[in-house]
Parts: structure tokens; C-alpha cells; sequence
């Protein structure tokens, strides 16, 4: 009777562990990873009345790789909601001897204190890449 149930545990616990492997995707290139963010971003576009912004951050340590990716799902936020640019166009067209021709451009990126309190993650995936983490985050902001 006991060798039955140690030989149905073992089994179940094969027939687990070969359900739980078949969904299970690998990133094996650069390539597959471009194509999972790209899928990952793309599934929830901005509307009307949501803005939604896709990070991504890279560490050795998983708080570091969470936090990096948190922030620039804020700023990227942020950035939407309230940013100003500045630039500053110079063309110079001068004829004669020689033809001269000069063209600068300079542009300055500005964001002042804006609230984004109300933000929500909407998804956040967690990655084991060569030894570090990479995560994921999907962030939202409901515009009133």
C-alpha cells in the first residue's frame, strides 16, 4: 500500500512538472528579447484618457533593476504630462569666393515640478538575464 502512494506522488509530481515546462518560453538572443519587450509594450497602447509608458531596467541587483525601472517609468510619465523645449536655430548661407554653409541647432529639455501621484503599475515582469535582472514595468496615469 505505501509503495502505491510513493509511486503515485512521483507520478503526479512528473505530470506537474511537465505541464509547468511546456508554457515556458526562453529568451535565447537579443532578438527574442527586442520581440517579448516589443509585445510586452505594445499590448496596452495610450488612449484618450490613460497615458501608459513602458520601462525597462537592468541590474545585478533586483531592488536596483525595480527602482532604475520605476523612476523612468515616472519620469517618462511626467514628461508626457508637463515638458516644455526650448530650442534655438542658427542658419548661416554665405556666397562667394566660397560657398559657406552652417546650420546649429540647439535644443534644451525642460520639466518642472509636476504631480503624477495617481499613477499605477500595471505590469511588472521580472527577467533572469546572464546573471542580472531585468524588469519590466508598465505604468499608467488616468488623465482627468
Amino acid at each position: 500500500m505505501k509503495l502505491i502512494q510513493i509511486m503515485s506522488v512521483m507520478i503526479i509530481s512528473l505530470l506537474l512538472t511537465n505541464c509547468s515546462n511546456q508554457n515556458k518560453k526562453v529568451i535565447k538572443s537579443p532578438d527574442d528579447l527586442q520581440s517579448f519587450v516589443n509585445v510586452f509594450c505594445a499590448k496596452h497602447s495610450s488612449t484618450e484618457k490613460v497615458i501608459r509608458v513602458c520601462t525597462q531596467s537592468i541590474s545585478k541587483d533586483l531592488n536596483i533593476a525595480e527602482n532604475k525601472a520605476l523612476m523612468n517609468a515616472k519620469l517618462k510619465l511626467a514628461d508626457i504630462v508637463s515638458h516644455s523645449l526650448v530650442s534655438k536655430e542658427v542658419i548661416t548661407h554665405a556666397e562667394g569666393k566660397g560657398i559657406t554653409k552652417t546650420y546649429n541647432l540647439e535644443a534644451t529639455s525642460t520639466l518642472d515640478e509636476v504631480s503624477i501621484s495617481n499613477y499605477r503599475v500595471v505590469h511588472k515582469k521580472i527577467l533572469k538575464e546572464n546573471g542580472k535582472w531585468r524588469v519590466l514595468i508598465l505604468a499608467e496615469l488616468k488623465i482627468t
